[in-house]
């Protein structure tokens, strides 16, 4: 599952230099720039199971809440937070000022990945329990009822306190299909691995021809788009289910897959970073506005993999530093 976890999160930083970085495209463009507005949408399409695949990963293999744990999420967030505060000090970028340092400190604003991650880890223990002390139709009925919540108020009703995904509330309902599916399985989830990928790889593309397809019939209908690339969508869910699984079916195994993967999250909050985001988005708007868009995705690709680079090889630092303080957290308090 460690390749399951580089990919989705290669994907996520597709995700930020397509609509992210570059904004979605219009109406109008994709009228007269067919061609970049669809290779938008299919990037979009590609990459939008990322987050819930992270999630899926966590429910598959069961979070377990020690205050260790904890403390290593936060100390994690914080090292890179203030490493690119002295980085950008050092080089000129910014000036010192002790009331912005203090609140480029409090991570909890810039990353809803982070809080709503944090929250899912305080929580896991309750959800776990609720898993392995139910039978399989109450497990069932819970969480098609959570995942109605999820889909027909937050998706189909558009309500804000769902924020089309970006919410506590998707993390559980991911992460208790996961550990449903790890604890009591079924027919829908035993494919053969061929199908769970060809599932995947149909709605993946079949998404963006939907949406060009509208765009050409009705600007009424185009505006489907924003409903068919949110992390709650059924069939975002769906493909990230199968594309979940496939992995899971995988039998793969690499010392070199499992050191990246220890260390993917630095990738996410380096370019993420609060003072990171206006160069990221700068430099991919002047990048798409003077090339086409193979150009574009050859430097994006090249340089998300020198992100990967220089991100494990930075967390090689901050794992030796936590190693040297994890022994003021206790590692076996679990939370009951």
């Amino acid at each position: 599952m460690e390749l399951l976890r580089i990919i989705s999160m290669f994907m996520v930083v597709m995700l930020h230099t397509n609509f992210w970085a570059l904004g979605e495209p219009t109406l109008d463009m994709c009228r007269h720039e067919a061609m970049k507005a669809s290779a938008q949408f299919l990037v979009e399409s590609i990459a939008i199971v990322s987050v819930n695949c992270f999630i899926f990963i966590s429910g598959w293999f069961s979070i377990k809440l020690t205050f260790r744990g904890v403390a290593n999420l936060i100390f994690l967030v914080v090292f890179y937070n203030l490493l690119i505060y002295f980085v950008f000090f050092g080089l000129g970028l910014i000036d010192f000022d002790l009331r912005r340092f203090i609140a480029h400190c409090y991570f909890l604003p810039y990353y809803w990945f982070v809080t709503c991650y944090l929250a899912l880890y305080l929580l896991s223990p309750i959800l776990n329990k609720f898993i392995d002390n139910s039978d399989q139709n109450l497990a069932r009925n819970t969480i098609l009822i959570f995942v109605g919540l999820d889909v027909i108020i937050g998706w189909w009703f558009n309500e804000l306190q769902f924020n089309r995904g970006h919410s506590l509330l998707h993390f559980m309902v991911v992460y208790l299909i996961a550990r449903y599916i790890r604890v009591f399985g079924g027919r829908l989830f035993n494919f053969n691995k061929k199908y769970d990928l060809l599932i995947y790889l149909l709605i993946t593309l079949l998404t963006p021809i939907v949406i060009m397809v509208c765009s050409q019939v009705s600007p009424s209908l185009w505006g489907i788009y924003d409903r068919l690339l949110r992390y709650n969508s059924p069939l975002v869910m769906l493909a990230s289910i199968y594309f979940s699984l496939y992995f899971t079916k995988m039998k793969f195994k690499s010392t070199a897959v499992n050191f990246i993967g220890a260390s993917c999250f630095a990738v996410y909050l380096i370019h993420t970073d609060a003072l990171m985001r206006g160069y990221v988005k700068d430099y991919c708007q002047r990048l798409f506005a003077n090339n086409d868009i193979f150009v574009y995705s050859i430097v994006i690709t090249l340089l998300i993999i020198g992100l990967f680079v220089v991100a494990v090889l930075v967390d090689q630092l901050r794992k030796w530093l936590w190693s040297r303080i994890q022994v003021f957290f206790p590692p076996t308090v679990k939370a009951k």
